[in-house]
């Protein structure tokens, strides 16, 4: 985790997006970027262009296919939960979680890399004031 003030609501959470598979995980992070709750200063609109190239690389159908969060009842709790939280606990939670993507191997080297140049967590972390 990058934040130690995070509340339990937020850790468990993270908790359940850590047991995502790797394309949830993307497709989760899309749709709450999208809809994050509150208002950035952070041109967030990057990290959604870089999430959904990974996407494309890791289900290349996905262009094709309108994404129906109902097919995907753990996301779609995750985000029903997310609903729940405060708005300082979203700022949270979506540092964390792209905190999360940053870290994780994806087994392909190009996607790691990409999401290694592009994917500037601390940036957005210090936008939010988060710490």
């Amino acid at each position: 985790m990058l934040l130690d003030n995070n509340t339990e609501k937020v850790i468990d959470l993270l908790n359940m997006h850590d047991n995502l598979n790797n394309i949830d995980k993307i497709r989760l992070a899309i749709h709450l970027l999208e809809d994050l709750g509150f208002t950035t200063t952070y041109d967030i609109n990057n990290f959604i262009k870089l999430l959904k190239n990974v996407l494309l690389i890791l289900d290349p159908e996905s262009k094709n296919v309108i994404t129906n969060f109902a097919k995907y009842k753990n996301l779609l709790f995750i985000s029903a939960k997310y609903m729940e939280l405060s708005l300082e606990e979203k700022k949270k939670f979506s540092v964390e979680m792209l905190f999360n993507i940053f870290q994780h191997d994806f087994k392909n080297k190009i996607i790691n890399n990409l999401i290694n140049e592009q994917l500037n967590v601390y940036d957005y972390c210090y936008s939010l004031n988060v710490l």
